[in-house]
């Protein structure tokens, strides 16, 4: 990608009464295959080559994009792109939007890779997930099984009349197992997700025959478990579970955006306003934003869609509100640095600010302590299907399995748990966090935010946790 020949297009953007233009020229593609029961179910590949301008002139944004031709030069478009968002930040109106420094970077960064995926070509991933899927059917009590393997390569160049000048070039791959299964009369899914920006190296161990009899073991327990029962009872989550539960009502309310009120579109608001300073949740809890982890992570990277390189975000400490996910405008309305969580999509569309890897830290605990002295209550397991509210404040998540604590010990398996409550209520009952800490990539589905909305894969996690709260079972 020859970057340096689109350096001058941005000068005419200047000329024409901007005060800042940046751009991103992206080409890339993706695969995927899935296959049902032994069979093929689907293979499509999708390729992307296309530019998206942003200008700040007048009082606000104007963000253009062209799709580019495979092979062609792309000068023409993209300066048409930069004409058009110069043309439309200028009819904004208003108080003039302000950026918080960045330091302009130069660089070219490309994603560590132990196995490239172009060695499974097209028929060995067709063989793959045909297999794989066969082994989940064929297990006892199973009635689907499925397999989905997608690979992704792309190559971003990021410029600004800053003199920000950024070259990406990372590689995804991300493979799913899931099952179906109906016993005694009870249909229950599930199924198992591995990823990241990585090469095959990140999945090998998911496509197996050992792998999808597992799954589909899984999938035939949780339908012949009895039902989940309705009660406030103590709970231990596993780090599954607390991925969900840390996307859903922290991850979401920490981006600045929503606390601002300006982008409340699909995913909300936040629960907390602008709270900071303040004990909002349990002691026990710290939970942090971090892109700077290992580059397998799904929520890890070099720069963000504003060429700057995220750093490690505390959100709440020891349970009191302290720091939020920032772009550089909305830095510049809390007064503090830009920490690197704007992106996009793709080339087509605006950035915005988007959770990394935001998870709970580990404390002190082994899963076994933090059962010891229950009674009776239930640990859940995995993650499955949310629904929170518009402001993130009332929550139920479902876990994938669960089972019964027995005077300290796991018990009967459980199906159809959730967990319902209003989120300051839960988190303020967590009183033991454990030593263990994984962190998951939200992948099928990605996260989703914006209008027009936007997926995006994130990382989520943390360590086993133990609160009390409202289970509830199947209807």
């Amino acid at each position: 990608m020859d970057v340096d020949r689109l350096r001058p297009l941005l000068d005419p953007g200047l000329q024409g009464g901007a005060r800042y233009l940046d751009l991103r020229l992206e080409e890339g593609a993706s695969h995927s295959v899935s296959g049902e029961d032994g069979r093929l179910r689907d293979a499509s590949t999708s390729r992307t080559r296309g530019v998206g301008v942003r200008a700040l002139a007048g009082g606000g944004w104007g963000f253009a994009a062209a799709t580019l031709s495979p092979r062609g030069d792309p000068r023409a478009a993209v300066g048409g792109a930069v004409e058009r968002a110069v043309r439309m930040a200028r009819a904004n109106t208003g108080p003039p939007v302000e950026l918080a420094p960045a330091r302009p970077r130069e660089d070219r960064v490309e994603t560590p890779v132990q196995r490239d995926p172009a060695d499974w070509g097209l028929e060995e991933r067709i063989r793959i997930c045909r297999e794989t899927s066969r082994a989940i059917r064929e297990t006892p009590g199973v009635t689907k099984g499925y397999a989905t393997l997608v690979t992704e390569r792309w190559e971003k160049a990021f410029l600004s009349t800053e003199g920000a000048c950024i070259t990406q070039k990372r590689v995804f791959t991300a493979g799913l197992l899931g099952g179906v299964a109906r016993v005694r009369g009870n249909s229950e899914w599930y199924h198992h997700v591995e990823g990241g920006y990585a090469g095959l190296e990140r999945i090998e161990g998911l496509f197996t025959e050992a792998g999808a009899r597992e799954v589909g073991r899984t999938a035939a327990t949780i339908a012949g478990a009895r039902a989940a029962p309705t009660r406030r009872l103590p709970v231990v989550l596993d780090p599954d579970f607390v991925a969900l539960l840390v996307h859903e009502i922290v991850g979401h309310p920490v981006e600045a955006d929503r606390v601002l009120g300006r982008e409340a579109a699909w995913a909300g608001r936040t629960w907390w306003g602008d709270r900071v300073g303040e004990r909002l949740v349990s002691p026990h809890l710290t939970i942090v934003s971090d892109a700077t982890l290992g580059q397998g992570h799904v929520g890890s990277y070099p720069y963000d869609d504003e060429g700057v390189a995220p750093r490690r975000v505390v959100h709440i400490e020891g349970g009191v509100l302290r720091d939020f996910l920032h772009s550089r405008e909305t830095a510049a309305l809390y007064d503090t640095e830009p920490n690197g969580a704007v992106r996009a999509t793709g080339y087509a569309f605006a950035p915005l600010i988007r959770m990394t890897n935001t998870y709970a830290t580990p404390g002190e605990w082994t899963r076994e302590e933090m059962m010891e002295d229950i009674r009776e209550g239930v640990y859940l397991e995995g993650n499955k299907v949310p629904s929170i509210d518009s402001r993130r404040y009332n929550f139920q998540i479902s876990a994938f399995q669960a089972h019964e604590i027995r005077n300290g010990e796991i018990g009967k398996p459980l199906r159809g748990a959730s967990l319902r409550g209003n989120t300051p209520e839960f988190l303020s009952s967590i009183d033991a966090v454990g030593r263990d800490l994984r962190i998951v990539g939200i992948i099928f589905p990605a996260c989703g935010k914006g209008d027009p909305m936007q997926s995006m894969y994130v990382g989520n996690g943390g360590p086993h946790l133990r609160g009390v709260g409202q289970v509830t079972g199947p209807k």
